[in-house]
């Protein structure tokens, strides 16, 4: 009798732990987040821009004739995210020098088995090691989003992102410039070089005329993607195969796939496996798609980060139009915050 009184209180009390832990859980990567944020702020202080998503961040000899991998914005905030050890080993292509690819073997010896921590949901059951020990970020820079692909919108919206400076290549996805964090800022807009050479830097705050309360710079990615059924999912983060460190192709500029950087398109943990934009172009099955949800384990919803350092929950049952207005940073249009 008393065995099954405790086996009835142990029932009753399982539910509350687990909810207790998922909520430690929840509020570490919250502080994650937060922590990106400062690093962000502190880059932008430092640098009067943001750095971009990691294509044209490694020199080339001659543009489009020597193209070479460039590096992620998580390797330029290294030094920001108490990581300066590491930041100091990587090595640059320069101007004039031999084309070093800076985020693939450029820097292996760098990134090879490199785990930081803030850049790891504590909730995420994905598998955060790559194929050559590499290990995938939880968290993506916000390039933009995906215009009036999902039915009718009320007259007059979205006018001011039709323009909006994306790609469809039908292959990974349709990739866009009019986030904070896009691959190469927007086109040529925006981008600086520095004395080393490379173009590392990306937009700076006054290219978000939409307000940093009002623009994401960062979201979640932590789960994986389901069917419509909601039977099979897989892993479909950008940066799978690739780690936390890898940045585009130097003359990709807006065009192709995206790595540690999303253009949304989908609502977040929508399931669509099997959609354009979430699988990989199967010329590639290694590469990475530009359009999968923002995912995470927490329940109902998704973490982000806005310019403005702030770490807002988005809610799976957001519209799509106010996800659109928040990952585009110039639209110009009132936004309904959700």
């Amino acid at each position: 009798m008393v065995i099954a009184i405790i086996g009835t209180l142990v029932g009753l009390l399982l539910p509350a732990v687990q909810a207790a832990r998922e909520a430690a859980r929840r509020s570490q990567c919250s502080n994650n987040m937060k922590q990106q944020g400062l690093a962000f702020q502190n880059f932008h202080d430092a640098n009067k821009a943001f750095p971009n998503g990691g294509a044209g961040t490694s020199y080339w000899l001659t543009e489009f004739t020597q193209e070479t991998w460039g590096h992620s914005q998580w390797v330029r905030l290294l030094p920001y995210m108490e990581e300066s050890a590491a930041y100091n080993q990587c090595k640059w292509g320069k101007k004039g020098s031999p084309a070093i690819n800076s985020g693939w073997d450029g820097n292996y010896t760098v990134w090879q088995n490199k785990r930081i921590k803030m850049l790891i949901c504590p909730s995420s059951s994905l598998t955060n090691t790559g194929p050559w020990n590499n290990f995938t970020s939880s968290y993506y820079g916000i390039a933009g989003a995906v215009p009036m692909q999902f039915g009718p919108m009320p007259t007059g919206r979205f006018q001011s992102t039709t323009g909006m400076a994306f790609n469809d290549d039908n292959a990974w996805g349709i990739t866009s410039g009019r986030g904070m964090v896009p691959n190469y800022g927007n086109g040529t807009a925006g981008v600086a070089a520095d004395q080393a050479g490379p173009q590392i830097l990306g937009l700076d705050m006054a290219k978000c005329s939409d307000g940093t309360s009002k623009t994401l710079l960062v979201g979640e990615m932590s789960e994986q993607v389901f069917d419509t059924a909601g039977t099979t999912g897989q892993d479909r983060r950008p940066a799978r195969n690739w780690g936390w460190h890898m940045g585009g192709l130097s003359g990709w500029r807006d065009w192709g796939p995206h790595t540690n950087n999303v253009t949304l398109r989908y609502p977040p943990n929508a399931r669509v496996l099997n959609q354009q934009g979430v699988d990989d172009w199967t010329g590639w099955p290694d590469a990475s798609p530009a359009n999968p949800p923002l995912t995470s384990a927490h329940p109902g919803g998704v973490l982000t980060l806005r310019v403005d350092g702030s770490v807002q929950y988005m809610a799976n049952d957001i519209s799509v139009e106010t996800m659109t207005l928040l990952a585009v940073r110039d639209d110009r249009l009132s936004i309904a915050d959700e």
